[in-house]
């Protein structure tokens, strides 16, 4: 097991223990999906109750070393920097919308170890990864589109990517993905 897969246990452990919905999203998901990627953090989208923002906050930094300040970063940012226990850096990003809440419920268990992390669905990834201006996030959603193209499931994800970019006003959303598809 590698050190960013123990790192992983590690953190989804935490939020089995806390029992909020969570997903492994960031370039170890497009690893996961097959599609090598160098990352040195591990990144996870996780839904938590409006109520319950601060106590969470709270119980993330009493578990893992954190920024200074966690909360008030969390709410200017809605993520929360990690380190776990062998020194990997982590993100936990707080979700927040309709979307991101759909996302998860969409996730997909992956094998890690012993055990299962929800993934982020290519489908969904590649809606992240196209939200995103890096040149690496453009890549990864070019690379998970190719590897996918035959089962990718086209009604859900052409309406949510032509929404998305119109909404964003970036024409190039749709054209990666027609160009890739």
């Amino acid at each position: 097991m590698t050190e960013l897969e123990s790192a992983l246990i590690e953190i989804a452990s935490f939020l089995d223990e806390m029992r909020w919905p969570y997903m492994l999203i960031g370039g170890l998901a497009v690893a996961m999906w097959g599609e090598p990627r160098a990352t040195l953090d591990v990144d996870l989208s996780v839904w938590i109750e409006p109520d319950d923002f601060e106590q969470a906050i709270g119980n993330i930094a009493s578990r893992f070393r954190t920024a200074e300040n966690p909360l008030e970063f969390a709410r200017r940012s809605r993520v929360v920097p990690i380190e776990t226990s062998q020194g990997v850096r982590g993100d936990i990003v707080l979700a927040a919308l309709p979307p991101e809440r759909e996302f998860l419920k969409r996730a997909r268990p992956r094998p890690v170890g012993s055990r299962t992390i929800p993934v982020a669905s290519p489908e969904d990834l590649i809606l992240m990864k196209l939200m995103s201006e890096r040149p690496k996030d453009l890549e990864d959603a070019r690379r998970l589109i190719r590897r996918f193209r035959a089962t990718l499931d086209k009604p859900y994800l052409e309406p949510k990517l032509k929404e998305l970019a119109d909404g964003l006003a970036r024409p190039d959303i749709w054209q990666i993905y027609e160009t890739e598809a």
